[in-house]
């Protein structure tokens, strides 16, 4: 699935939902079939050196990386010893091991992301075989999935979906209010119509070849990275995105703890405001304004009108746990 957006820009996906819980995609055209139908020729050099061209490493990366694209095939790399650096990880080692960690990357990045999609946006050359790979990846939340499962599986109808990323309100400081989760699921009840803030991560790899046309290495970049670092986010809703994503970039034989403490020492995670604090992600009050005992009532009874009492009260009960659970975790447990 493809989408047109600058880096800060708005990327919309328009979904159906069906009552069964199925699943229809409606998605705007994009130039990803024109890069298909370039050519794939080598050229070389005075040298004999072979020369990659552009059209074929875009060819490679969307015809034979159609799973995970911000990747290269790894049937394609043949070099005995392969480098890959990201934000938060270095390699450097035998073609093996690099194409078990790849494997792990890429089985993460589906099982771990909700309704995971990636594409490049381009692909430039910066240096002879050397290229320079933009894409992004957007993915549903772990805090929303419920919300979209809701409208999945909503009994009195078909709910139109639309997908949109919120990296424009990076610079936004966000909590979370009743009052604005009262409208979403109001707009869902009376409208058939929900908006999910889906994450967004948009990176750059460079990919290197040697003289024989052979990747020899990849550097990995974050754009929500540079971004934290540089003290540009003030939405946790994002920060929060970003380390979703990271997680699925755990190297393997490494555990959680030892990988947390990398992440923490190359990102400035906890200058984003509210980190520590219990939040819905994405549901921030436009007006600001702190919601009355009225608005959280009207919630209540719309969701108990809408679901029954049975699983009104099994929501609640799953929120009161999560905030627990939330409280746990930022307590060090």
């Amino acid at each position: 699935m493809t989408s047109a957006s600058s880096s800060f820009g708005c990327s919309c996906f328009l979904l159906k939902a069906k009552g069964g819980g199925g699943l229809r995609v409606r998605f705007r055209a994009a130039a990803a079939a024109d890069a298909m139908r370039t050519t794939t020729s080598v050229d070389f050099d005075d040298d004999g050196q072979k020369v990659l061209t552009v059209a074929r490493v875009t060819k490679i990366l969307r015809t034979e990386s159609k799973s995970h694209p911000t990747f290269y095939p790894s049937r394609r790399i043949r070099n005995d010893e392969m480098r890959y650096s990201s934000d938060v990880f270095q390699f450097s080692g035998e073609r093996e091991a690099f194409a078990k960690t790849q494997s792990r990357f890429e089985r993460r990045f589906f099982a771990d992301l909700k309704d995971v999609e990636s594409e490049i946006e381009n692909v430039s050359s910066v240096d002879l075989n050397v290229f320079l790979v933009r894409w992004n990846a957007t993915f549903v939340p772990a805090k929303l999935v419920w919300l979209q499962n809701i409208a999945l599986n909503w009994p009195f109808g078909d709910v139109d979906i639309e997908r949109k990323d919120i990296l424009h309100k990076m610079g936004e400081t966000t909590k979370f209010t009743y009052a604005a989760l009262f409208r979403t699921m109001k707009r869902l009840a009376t409208e058939k119509k929900l908006t999910i803030p889906v994450a967004k991560i948009e990176g750059q790899t460079k990919m290197t070849f040697d003289e024989e046309g052979e990747l020899s290495s990849m550097e990995e970049n974050l754009s929500l990275v540079n971004s934290v670092n540089s003290n540009r986010v003030r939405n946790k809703r994002i920060a929060r995105d970003l380390l979703e994503f990271l997680d699925t970039r755990k190297p393997i034989g490494m555990d959680y703890k030892s990988y947390d403490e990398i992440v923490e020492a190359k990102v400035d995670i906890y200058s984003v405001p509210g980190m520590r604090a219990l939040d819905v992600d994405g549901m921030e009050d436009q007006q600001g304004q702190i919601e009355d005992v009225t608005t959280v009532l009207g919630f209540m009874t719309l969701v108990v009108l809408s679901f029954g009492v049975g699983i009104g009260s099994w929501y609640f009960e799953a929120l009161r746990k999560d905030a627990l659970m939330q409280k746990m975790l930022d307590a060090d447990f």
